[in-house]
């Protein structure tokens, strides 16, 4: 079965951001979470590269691997995907991930910070045969 995974063109990357406003405009993201970042390296130098970042969907997720309540779970496709009803708010899932995909309504302890929230790759729009809402919306095809 083919894994899905996210590859942005760095040198098509104009930052932007319609991905950004695509996934949070598809989802109704709530205020303050980014399920998807563009980040900007060597910014205004000559050689500066934009990229387009979310969740990588990794073959052996770090998060899924330290989560406590194994709330992740991973489609046959190869996206992550989780239970947002089991999650705790602990967190070890963001400092898990090499790429900060988990997002927490809030910043606080245990419990406090609220549900995780991340990138689902749009799996929603996938199984309508569709794209992810971010590379739907990128003007440059990034």
């Amino acid at each position: 079965m083919a894994r899905m995974k996210f590859l942005c063109d760095s040198e098509r990357c104009i930052e932007c951001n319609a991905c950004v406003t695509a996934c949070k405009n598809e989802h109704e993201v709530e205020w303050g979470i980014n399920r998807r970042r563009v980040v900007t390296i060597n910014d205004g130098e000559p050689n500066e590269v934009s990229l387009s970042v979310a969740c990588m969907h990794c073959t052996d997720a770090p998060c899924m691997a330290v989560c406590p309540v194994d709330c992740f779970y991973q489609t046959d496709q190869g996206i992550v995907l989780h239970n947002k009803d089991a999650c705790i708010g602990c967190g070890y899932c963001l400092f898990a991930c090499p790429f900060g995909a988990p997002q927490f309504p809030q910043e606080g302890a245990f419990g406090d910070r609220g549900k995780m929230d991340k990138c689902t790759f749009c799996a929603g729009r996938q199984a309508e045969g569709k794209l992810p809402a971010c590379a739907e919306m990128c003007s440059t095809k990034a």
